[in-house]
């Protein structure tokens, strides 16, 4: 029997040898079962709660319609996922191509294992999500960070009694403490976010993540706590919980969603302060009051209209997208804007009723030629004429369904002239008659 191996590990349970170590285990299986292996499958560092995000699982499922292998082996069902609708969709798609499952775990799975073991594979799910944010709270709550390094700080490693490393330790980088005391200097004196970035930018400070700095980098989501005059660990308060993911099955990509206040925990770090309280005040209260200005100066929906070009034009300078700016809406490099002259030399703009009135002028000139309206007017010609001989078709056919039940219905009558009928069996007939000629 034809065999392909599938392997997975995620990042958070496992490391990079275990591919080769459920690889090495499927394979003795394979040769205890008289199972001929022709080709393997794996994803590496992704998790089994969706089946979307997997490329070998992709490639697995295209070889399976291609009718490449007879049987899928892996060590346990949960390594082909961990979610109960996608082990059905999985086990579906395979027995209609004519593949079975097979575990080292549960043996040969049908729809009694599906059942069984989907279940429990998804509380298992549920179940580590639980204790991971368990343990990502008392970490918190501990005064130590739970993700990743957050500009202005570098990790400190220190062991316990015990030798392990201890997470979530951080210490302040005065070179980037000194950048967001700069950035809250400036806001609050005044400069948008724009002008700030498009000066660090010029001046060749590196962002967060190493490359240039955005607007947005500094303004944020000020509800998610996002953006550097948003984020109160500069004044020496870790909030944790303040959002959670979801993943979506179809995708496999995680959305934030925000979660109550009762589920955030705020923890007191004054050794991790870099902004004083006055200067974090004097911010607050200066985007409160851009916040409020921004309200009154809009009248209209916080969702701007799109229109003919919207998302479609690029600088030919730097490539990045081209918005609509100004109070004479001109198509102006969104990458310059947020970034400033560092990102991008082109300063150029272009009025959107011109650069509309161009392309709507390329689009008839291109488009709209007599040789190609004549190929379209052929076309929805014979469009016509096909529609036209199977209506004709149709309607031929139910006029002669209909001359047959008229042509049964006069023998009727003249049974019941003979005498041959009674007028309870005429009645039922032309009952079913009547039926016959309704649509």
């Amino acid at each position: 029997m034809r065999t392909a191996l599938y392997a997975r590990y995620s990042t958070d349970l496992q490391n990079v040898t275990s591919i080769e170590d459920q690889f090495a285990t499927c394979g003795a299986f394979a040769r205890q079962q008289d199972l001929s292996v022709t080709t393997t499958f794996h994803d590496a560092a992704l998790s089994g709660a969706s089946a979307a995000n997997r490329p070998g699982l992709r490639a697995l499922m295209r070889a399976a319609k291609a009718r490449s292998f007879d049987l899928v082996l892996c060590e346990a069902l949960d390594r082909l996922s961990r979610s109960q609708a996608d082990v059905w969709a999985i086990f579906e798609d395979l027995r209609f191509h004519g593949i079975k499952i097979r575990t080292i775990s549960e043996g040969d799975i049908g729809e009694l294992q599906i059942g069984l073991m989907g279940t429990m594979n998804a509380l298992q799910l549920q179940e580590i999500g639980r204790k991971t944010r368990r343990g990502q709270q008392g970490v918190a709550r501990s005064g130590r960070h739970t993700g990743g390094c957050v500009y202005g700080y570098q990790i400190r490693r220190e062991v316990n009694a015990a030798g392990e490393p201890i997470r979530g330790l951080r210490s302040i980088d005065e070179a980037e403490a000194e950048v967001v005391r700069e950035i809250f200097r400036r806001y609050a004196a005044g400069a948008s976010p724009r002008a700030i970035v498009a000066d660090l930018n010029a001046r060749g400070i590196p962002g967060p993540r190493g490359g240039r700095w955005n607007a947005s980098t500094i303004n944020g989501n000020a509800a998610r706590g996002n953006g550097v005059i948003h984020n109160e660990l500069y004044r020496g308060v870790l909030v944790f919980g303040r959002q959670t993911w979801v993943k979506d099955r179809h995708t496999g990509k995680r959305q934030a969603r925000a979660r109550s206040t009762e589920d955030v925990i705020r923890t007191e770090v004054p050794d991790w302060r870099i902004v004083p309280e006055p200067l974090w005040l004097k911010v607050r209260a200066r985007y409160e009051e851009n916040k409020l200005g921004s309200q009154k100066r809009s009248s209209f929906a916080s969702v701007r209209p799109r229109h003919l070009l919207s998302g479609k034009l690029t600088c030919g300078v730097c490539g990045g997208p081209m918005i609509r700016s100004g109070s004479e809406q001109r198509f102006m490099c969104s990458w310059r804007r947020e970034r400033g002259e560092a990102a991008c030399s082109n300063g150029r703009g272009v009025k959107g009723g011109e650069i509309e009135a161009r392309v709507l002028a390329a689009v008839k000139d291109r488009l709209l030629s007599s040789e190609l309206v004549a190929v379209a007017v052929d076309e929805a010609r014979r469009s016509s004429e096909r529609e036209a001989r199977e209506l004709a078709l149709g309607r031929s056919k139910l006029e002669k369904e209909l001359s047959e039940v008229k042509r049964r219905a006069e023998r009727l009558i003249d049974q019941v002239a003979d005498g041959a009928l009674t007028g309870v069996a005429v009645k039922d007939r032309l009952g079913i008659l009547e039926t016959l000629t309704c649509p």
